[in-house]
C-alpha cells in the first residue's frame, strides 16, 4: 500500500481544521448594532428616559420618609380604646353632655363656660398615630378661623405627666384635659380615637366623627356648627 508523504498529510490536516472564530472580546471595538443604536434618535431618547426614571425613583425614596406618618395615619385612621361604663354617644341634635375639669395648666374648664361660641371637642391619646398627624391640620384650620371656634383636646385615660410631656413635643397650644378616670369619655361614648364633636354655641351636638378628618372636612364641620 502506498504511503502518503509529509506534504499530503499536512494538506489533509489543514483542510480538516475548522476556521478560527472571530475574537468578539477584543477591546476597543464596539459592536455595529450598539454604535448604530447609540447614534440614532431612538437610542438617545432611550437614554434620556432611563435617566429620568432613575432620578424619579431616587426622588421617591428621598420623599418617602417624610410621608410615613401620614401613610400610617391613613391605615390607622381609628385606634380602639376601652372606656369603662361607656354610654351611647350623643348624636347630632342631642344636647352635649356637660363636664367640668381642669386643664394641664391647672385652669378650670367646663362646657357650660364655653357656651356662646361653637366648641370642638377632640378626644385623642398620646400613643395614637392618627391623632398626632391631625394636630397640625387642626391648628391650621383653627388659625384660619380666628377665634370663631373653641377647641378642647381631651386625652382618654392618660396621666397628666404623660400628656404634658407629649404636648411639649408636638407643640399643642389648645386647652388640654386629662380624662384619667374616663368619665368625660364615657359620657361621650368614646370607643376609638380620634373622635371629634362639633357643638354649636347653644350646647347642641351638630356633628360627630370617629377617625382622622381632612382639613376640608374640619372646615365644613366648623361652618355647620357656626350656622346652626
Amino acid at each position: 500500500m502506498p504511503t502518503p508523504d509529509d506534504d499530503e498529510v499536512a494538506e489533509f490536516l489543514e483542510a480538516d481544521e475548522p476556521a478560527p472564530k472571530p475574537d468578539r472580546s477584543s477591546p476597543g471595538k464596539e459592536p455595529a448594532w450598539r454604535a448604530k443604536l447609540r447614534s440614532s434618535n431612538f437610542g438617545q431618547a432611550a437614554v434620556v428616559l432611563v435617566t429620568a426614571f432613575a432620578i424619579a425613583v431616587a426622588a421617591w425614596w428621598v420623599v418617602k420618609p417624610e410621608e410615613q406618618d401620614r401613610v400610617r395615619a391613613g391605615t390607622e385612621a381609628v385606634s380602639q380604646v376601652e372606656v369603662a361604663g361607656v354610654q351611647q354617644p350623643p348624636a347630632a341634635g342631642d344636647s352635649a353632655p356637660g363636664f367640668t375639669a381642669t386643664d394641664i395648666d391647672g385652669t378650670p374648664i367646663s362646657l357650660e363656660g364655653l357656651r356662646g361660641k361653637p366648641v370642638w371637642l377632640v378626644f385623642m391619646a398620646t400613643w395614637c398615630t392618627g391623632c398626632r398627624t391631625e394636630i397640625p391640620d387642626i391648628q391650621g384650620v383653627v388659625a384660619s378661623r380666628g377665634d370663631a371656634v373653641r377647641v378642647v383636646v381631651i386625652y382618654v385615660g392618660e396621666s397628666r405627666n404623660t400628656v404634658s410631656d407629649y404636648s411639649k413635643r408636638v407643640g399643642n397650644d389648645f386647652p388640654e384635659v386629662v380624662d384619667q378616670d374616663q368619665q368625660i369619655s364615657a359620657a361621650y361614648g368614646i370607643m376609638g380615637v380620634p373622635t371629634h364633636y362639633f357643638i354649636d354655641a347653644g350646647g347642641v351636638v351638630r356633628q360627630r366623627h370617629v377617625g382622622v378628618l381632612s382639613p376640608d372636612a374640619m372646615t365644613q364641620a366648623i361652618q355647620n356648627a357656626m350656622s346652626s
